[in-house]
């Protein structure tokens, strides 16, 4: 054919004895006119920002939220608050470029506009929805931030140059941004060894630029070279177009420089190539995606640039005939190629329609390979050049072909590659798979893929249809393959048409669904196709021992790109509860006031009524005329749902929302419906909130009320309100039924409550009438609620619940029912926080069983660690991991043993704090010998819990030593451990769980006696069921005990119905919900 007869007569009409580049005639006249009307900017310029999409398009994104409903949101972060924001002030310093604040009045100036670039990647298919960047500048900075939010429980996501293509350094929900673009600094270069030390917020353009001018390259290549940030680069092991050359960054990179989520700064920032001391730590950061930390700095070895390179585009007949051409560019060009890239007909077709160029090579060709050479000898390359493409177009594996004759005719080139990626957004979207599959069916998916969509109706000529077409293109010296699929619009059925479908196809081949670009948000699901359970349960055990379980943070990656790690249900933000019914958006906004003075509403839907003594004077965080009538600041709480105020003016606002008001009193709902809620404040000195009689005041006179809670369903009837409703009311619900908290499902733990009291001089002249105060609760999983169930508690903090009745409420309900839930669940809570464990008991003292359920809340997180260690593979990691589990829990024991050394102290009242006493029951009929009586019911209740925790506790360190006593192979010949003094113990003491069961069944009737809250022996008694069935499963013994404990379920029921029928029997007037 001609085209291949000319190329064969320029290569052998050339100048031999030059020694600059030679003169090849091949489509000179073509390839200078299609440079005369390139717009392709030079290869050093970056070619990947979205300048074809418009502006229309970018605005009708949809949410990621929206896209992909089953994202949701993690329910053990916080949202941000201006507190959080005046904290990074004071981290950042006064730098005004260093954040970007849409959560208070000090981002007056910001708009919508100032989030795209962070919310937003540059494909407009996935679209966050924070409101606060934070730029830092320092390492130390960045370590700051990241403990302020562990800390706050505060998510993350740290964002590079925002140019990757898997949605992974992109918010989902409102996490915080951490935009590296600050740290830009080159540190240091040796211009002997070529070793480089930079900030990750650099880019990469930038970086290749002052290399050049020092004699080097950066040993990576990238379309979006303009904008990408290396330490992006790094944290997803990106590829690019110079592997074939250099390898990839796991073997350049030298060291790195990174902050953990906790704020510990790791600095690996070797600049040596050899360094065999221990573990390579730097390789776990590279390609994690940011999920294990933030990296701040990189080492990396540069390579010196070649002074002669030649680039080469060549049209092949047949993807066979691209294998052989590959197959011989390696076998003849060994040493000097660096890059092979592969292109389809179809990919160079829509790069010429969109630029409206013409391509270099007359006619088209089903796939198009550029091959570069660099070295440092030009006339030795292209004489290797030379041959290799004689030999190839004389055996007729190439049919036609191109060489670069200048620097502008090898950028020309490389921007047909280059451009791809551009074009590719022309219609509106594209559906991008990274992927490397075996060479010999590396494009065999785009053929199947095209063919799969064309039977199912969704690929054609028309906008009837949504796929424009189907192509691959990519780097065949890393049998990496880019398949994308053009779309005019995102539509779930190709979505759907497209996955699982293209990994199934992937993991038939044993290939991998991500060669270069990581998991982020699109991938990230699909993991299993590439990895098996082993490998992925390694990476588990890694990330935990970065950032546990049990952290507030949350990293989604960093990029270049993240990892998008897995969602729990969503929470609604401030002012989104209107739709909520009455007893549920009064339980976000309720505080308890006074009972007289000026009335308003504390929602603008709610027909609660709140009363305050004197006008909230708004200042943050709480006013001191609150803070002096003992209320939860009503003010503040307002301010935090409708106003924003400044950190200048300390959060004080100039008006309140306005009241609902008319001109016409019998109009007025607030006129017609007088309040029913009730102010009563307590009495100093403040008591222990599991004091049974409390003291409090209303309207100047003091009441001993009794406090109790009741598990019931909510909400209960009220039977009869008839002329007037500020009289109280009576109440009615359904047969008494214990909180058993093993019947709920997954999901986030939550309860709903609301507190009555009955103050009889209020309404009767009975004064030696009992007065009640009761917190009526009803407890299910977050999805019951449509709102995750400790974000609402979160979302309050634990400030809220210092003062009462909300401290009440907090220590007699809540903590107590999630403890029991996280034990059950052997899952981490959130109230096992420092801030949780303090902050509540600011005003009250803490009780005996407070003390105790400090310590119980550090067993679920334990319980949770035993589960993922114990299943796991005999191995020397799996030791280390047991051992080290051990010694906590054996920190955990000693706290435990001094707790109850300080329970057993003498009291004035009694020296001991139980004893035994001879049996009620007639008959013989209990299994135990004798049982206990308590010096009142709140110390059996403290035992009872104490108990059951040491048959938990017990079982979880018998594991431990079975794991790390279990024989490890991959220890050979050590295979057994030789554990160090303190690890050293006694497991007889721990396998006493039989009689700490035992004891708690001997002391459940006298706390049942005593109690005025039943529902609080249902998790010691559930925990003693459950170790006398799992004995009995096993020996057929324990069945005594199991018929006991059903029986004592009935006399609890009882007790529990009895409770019912006297508050039934009462009238009440409201106090609180929550």
């Amino acid at each position: 054919m001609s085209c291949r007869s000319q190329l064969l007569r320029a290569l052998r009409g050339s100048a031999s004895s030059s020694g600059g580049r030679r003169t090849v005639s091949l489509r000179t006249n073509i390839l200078e006119r299609s440079l005369a009307h390139s717009k392709t900017p030079a290869r050093c310029i970056a070619t990947t920002a979205p300048r074809l999409i418009s502006q229309t398009r970018v605005q009708q994104s949809k949410l990621t939220s929206e896209t992909y409903p089953q994202l949701e949101r993690d329910a053990r972060f916080a949202q941000v608050t201006p507190e959080h924001v005046a904290r990074f002030r004071e981290i950042l310093g006064d730098n005004p470029s260093a954040i970007i604040d849409g959560i208070t009045g000090g981002g007056a100036g910001v708009d919508a506009a100032d989030f795209e670039t962070y919310n937003e990647d540059w494909m407009h298919k996935y679209k966050g929805q924070s409101k606060l960047v934070l730029r830092p500048g320092t390492t130390a900075e960045v370590s700051g931030i990241l403990k302020y939010c562990n800390e706050q429980h505060l998510a993350v996501v740290p964002q590079g140059g925002n140019t990757g293509l898997v949605g992974g350094s992109i918010p989902v929900f409102d996490e915080i941004v951490i935009s590296m673009a600050r740290m830009n600094e080159i540190r240091s270069f040796d211009e002997v060894s070529g070793s480089l030390v930079i900030d990750a917020g650099c880019v990469l353009e930038t970086v290749d630029s002052y290399l050049a001018q020092k004699g080097y390259i950066f040993p990576l290549d990238l379309g979006a070279k303009g904008s990408c940030h290396v330490g992006g680069n790094v944290a997803t092991n990106a590829g690019g177009l110079r592997l074939l050359r250099y390898g990839s960054l796991h073997g350049t990179v030298l060291g790195v420089e990174a902050v953990l989520p906790n704020g510990t700064v790791i600095n690996d920032l070797c600049t040596l190539r050899k360094n065999n001391t221990g573990y390579d730590v730097k390789q776990l950061f590279i390609g994690a995606e940011g999920t294990l930390g933030i990296i701040t700095k990189i080492a990396i070895q540069c390579p010196q640039r070649s002074p002669a390179v030649n680039v080469a585009v060549f049209g092949i007949e047949s993807y066979d005939k691209a294998q052989l051409a590959f197959r011989e560019a390696k076998k003849q060009l060994s040493e000097i190629l660096s890059a092979f890239e592969l292109m389809d007909g179809r990919s160079q077709r829509i790069v010429s329609e969109v630029k409206g160029q013409e391509h270099p090579l007359e006619g088209e060709y089903p796939f198009y390979c550029l091959i570069e050479t660099s070295g440092s000898n030009g006339e030795h390359d292209y004489a290797k050049l030379e041959t290799f493409l004689e030999d190839v177009m004389t055996r007729e594996v190439i049919a036609d072909g191109v060489v670069a004759q200048d620097e502008t005719q090898l950028r020309n080139l490389w921007g047909w590659r280059e451009g791809i990626t551009e074009c590719l957004g022309h219609w509106g979207g594209t559906y991008k798979y990274d992927i490397s599959i075996p060479l010999d069916e590396m494009y065999t998916i785009v053929e199947d893929t095209k063919a799969r969509l064309i039977d199912l109706g969704l690929l054609g000529d028309t906008c009837d249809h949504p796929v424009v077409d189907v192509l691959g293109y990519g780097h065949m010296g890393d049998s990496n393959l880019h398949l994308n699929i053009p779309v005019r619009r995102y539509d779930p059925a190709v979505e759907k048409a497209l996955e699982p479908w293209v990994y199934e196809w992937i993991q038939k081949r044993s290939g991998s669904i991500s060669a270069e670009h990581g998991l982020g948000i699109a991938k990230k699901k699909f993991i299993g196709y590439s990895r098996d359970d082993t490998t992925i349960g390694l990476m588990k055990q890694i990330k935990n021992l970065f950032d546990p379980p049990a952290s507030a943070l949350k990293l989604d990656g960093q990029r270049g790109a993240n990892a998008a790690l897995p969602h729990t249900p969503p929470c609604q933000p401030y002012g989104a509860d209107a739709a909520a019914s009455p007893q549920e958006a009064d339980a976000l906004g309720q505080k308890f006031p006074k009972s007289q003075g000026k009335s308003l509403s504390s929602h603008p839907n709610s027909a609660i009524q709140v009363h305050i003594l004197e006008q909230c004077s708004n200042e943050r965080p709480y006013c001191q005329k609150c803070i002096s009538s003992g209320r939860q600041c009503e003010g503040y709480e307002r301010e935090r749902v409708f106003i924003t105020g400044t950190p200048q003016n300390k959060g004080r606002v100039a008006s309140h929302p306005k009241k609902g008001s008319s001109s016409k009193k019998e109009s007025s709902p607030l006129y017609e419906e007088p309040p029913r809620t009730l102010g009563i404040t307590p009495v100093h000195p403040l008591t222990s909130a599991w004091d049974d009689h409390t003291l409090v005041s209303n309207q100047g006179v003091e009441y001993s009320v009794l406090v109790s809670a009741l598990h019931t369903r909510l909400p209960y009837t009220l039977p009869d309100h008839s002329a007037d409703d500020s009289t109280p009311f009576r109440i009615t619900f359904p047969p008494y039924t214990p909180s058993d908290l093993q019947l709920l499902g997954e999901g986030e733990f939550g309860v709903r409550a609301q507190c009555l009291a009955r103050l009889p001089s209020v309404y009767e002249q009975d004064d030696s009438a009992q007065s009640y105060c009761i917190f009526f609760f009803e407890h299910e999983t977050a999805y019951a609620f449509g709102e995750s169930g400790s974000q609402r508690m979160r979302r309050m903090g634990p400030a809220y619940f210092s003062h009462f009745p909300n401290h009440h409420f907090f220590v007699r309900v809540y903590r107590p029912l999630a403890t029991g839930f996280a034990l059950l669940r052997r899952q981490d809570t959130f109230v096992s926080s420092p801030d949780w464990k303090t902050v509540p008991w600011q005003r009250h003292p803490k009780s005996l069983l407070d003390h105790l359920l400090d310590l119980v809340l550090l067993l679920p997180a334990i319980l949770s660690q035993v589960d993922q260690i114990v299943p796991s593979e005999p191995t020397l990691h799996r030791r280390h991991s047991a051992q080290q589990l051990l010694r906590e829990c054996l920190s955990l024991e000693r706290h435990l043993d001094a707790w109850f050394q300080m329970a057993n102290r003498p009291s004035f009242e009694q020296p001991v704090a139980y004893w035994t006493e001879e049996l009620i029951s007639p008959g013989g009929l209990i299994p135990f010998t004798n049982s206990y009586a308590f010096r009142d019911a709140n110390t059996g209740l403290a035992f009872l819990y104490y108990w059951m925790t040491q048959i938990l506790f017990h079982q979880c360190i018998e594991s431990l030593h079975r794991s790390i006593y279990q024989p490890v192979i991959d220890a050979y010949p050590n295979m057994w451990p030789d554990l160090p003094f303190d690890l050293q113990i006694d497991l007889n003491r721990y396998q006493h769980g039989r009689m700490f069961a035992a004891d708690i069944c001997r002391g459940l009737d006298s706390v049942l006696h005593d109690t005025v809250q039943p529902d609080m022996l249902i998790m010691p008694m559930t925990v003693a069921m459950d170790l006398y069935r799992d004995i009995n499963s096993v020996s057929q013994d324990g069945l005594m005990e199991i018929m006991w404990i059903d029986s004592f379920r009935s006399r609890l029921i009882e007790k529990g119905q009895h409770v019912a029928g006297v508050l039934q029997s009462q009238t009440w007037s409201e106090v609180a919900t929550f």
